[in-house]
């Protein structure tokens, strides 16, 4: 279950600590690295997950400024959950969505972010970021 979020000046923060060798540079996006790590993001192929609140190395307290619309604890569907993965819908729980492809043979939805890894029946935080349909 995510823990330590708090709500600042309207925006949902939570603290992670920069992955070893990263950095976390302020007003720029970060992606998870772990569970409890960020590192900044290289390029647009990168899911980040939030804005770096201020600028720091690897091993210290970073505050992230998450996208989104919250966190919201969700039920793990039998294919699983990865964190830092796109979720989708399964008939028992949500799971991870298949990879983007964009030639637009047929369309899912996605509901948010991942972050935390589970199991078929567990629980874990998902960013929500409202549906969004896309090509697969």
């Amino acid at each position: 279950m995510t823990t330590a979020l708090r709500l600042r000046n309207g925006v949902i923060t939570k603290q992670y600590t920069v992955a070893s060798t990263d950095t976390a540079t302020k007003g720029e996006a970060v992606l998870l690295d772990s569970d409890t790590t960020v590192d900044d993001c290289d390029g647009a192929s990168d899911l980040a997950i939030g804005v770096a609140m201020t600028t720091q190395t690897a091993g210290e307290e970073v505050e992230v400024a998450l996208f989104g619309y919250g966190v919201q604890p969700v039920k793990v569907g039998s294919s699983g959950a990865t964190r830092g993965k796109k979720a989708q819908l399964e008939a028992t729980g949500f799971t991870d969505a298949t990879a983007h492809d964009s030639d637009g043979t047929s369309n899912e939805s996605t509901y948010g972010i991942f972050l935390q890894s589970g199991t078929s029946g567990h629980f874990v935080g998902l960013l929500l970021s409202g549906a969004a349909n896309r090509g697969v």
